[in-house]
């Protein structure tokens, strides 16, 4: 796991996300660039989730714009399998969480909401 700089020079990724990896039914959580990429990981296929959240984000957040029904503040897609949640992190930054069927979404959405406050208050860090 590489460290990625974003306002602080030890930032780990996998610690800050390490909350939402240990809640029952969470089967993946990655940071994206809202350009697509992965923050820190770098398998094939958190690189097709990053790519395609962010595409899936910005496209849902032009039609809500479009019809004036103000701004997205998180995207629940449910599959078959499962469920995609995706949350903006700031301007630049997007959290993919993949979860099964049966995960506890109030417990994902509670703990979402505060790593996406600490990585907020991170990315407004001045480097140094």
């Amino acid at each position: 796991m590489m460290n990625y700089n974003i306002g602080k020079p030890d930032f780990n990724i996998e610690k800050i996300l390490k909350p939402i990896m240990r809640i029952n039914g969470v089967k993946s959580c990655v940071l994206a660039t809202m350009g697509g990429m992965p923050v820190g990981r770098m398998d094939q296929n958190e690189s097709i989730i990053s790519a395609t959240s962010a595409a899936v984000l910005g496209a849902v957040t032009e039609m809500a714009r479009n019809i004036d029904f103000g701004m997205p503040e998180k995207l629940i897609v449910e599959t078959d399998y499962g469920k995609i949640i995706i949350e903006e992190v700031g301007p630049d930054h997007v959290i993919i969480v993949l979860a099964e069927d049966n995960v506890n979404i109030g417990m994902v959405r509670i703990t979402l909401k505060k790593t996406v406050s600490n990585l907020q208050t991170m990315i407004q860090m001045p480097n140094g």
